[in-house]
């Protein structure tokens, strides 16, 4: 009997010292992917009976001082049997505390939700920088572009 309580009370204790290790491991200064609001864009999808292109924020994450990747994965299209449509989008950046500038564009197609996300890598420096998102949804036959939206999104 006290040797089974001891079996148990050991693998308990190695199992706590597992676990407090665990959250321990990954400190350091890679941020995690986290949402980014910003105003809401609209916009109609090429195939008119869709959802709408309405995007409200961008995923951001950062690996090293003045530099942030974002992500535009909140569109979707009921035409993903179809092939979707393709979406250029534009984001347009500004360092509030630096003056620096930039615009970066991406090409994806819009179909099944999770596929399609747009994505840039920003490299503003440090500082609060605000950033403009727009697109024009197209199929063979025309194009539509969105409105515009953005936000402010502060990088170390």
């Amino acid at each position: 009997m006290t040797v089974r309580f001891l079996r148990r009370t050991a693998a308990s204790a190695l199992v706590a010292a597992g676990m407090f290790t665990g959250l321990g491991v990954g400190a350091g200064t890679a941020a995690a992917e986290s949402p980014i609001p910003m105003n809401r864009c609209w916009g109609v999808s090429p195939y008119i009976v869709d959802q709408p292109y309405a995007p409200a924020r961008l995923f951001g994450w950062q690996t090293e001082p003045g530099r942030i990747e974002l992500s535009l994965p909140d569109v979707s299209s009921l035409w993903f049997f179809a092939g979707g449509y393709r979406s250029d989008v534009r984001l347009d950046w500004h360092n509030r505390n630096t003056g620096a500038r930039g615009t970066l564009t991406d090409s994806v197609t819009v179909a099944y939700p999770g596929s399609g996300v747009a994505r840039f890598d920003v490299r503003s420096g440090p500082g609060d920088v605000e950033f403009t998102v727009s697109a024009v949804n197209s199929i063979p036959l025309w194009a539509i572009p969105t409105t515009s939206c953005g936000g402010v999104v502060t990088v170390w």
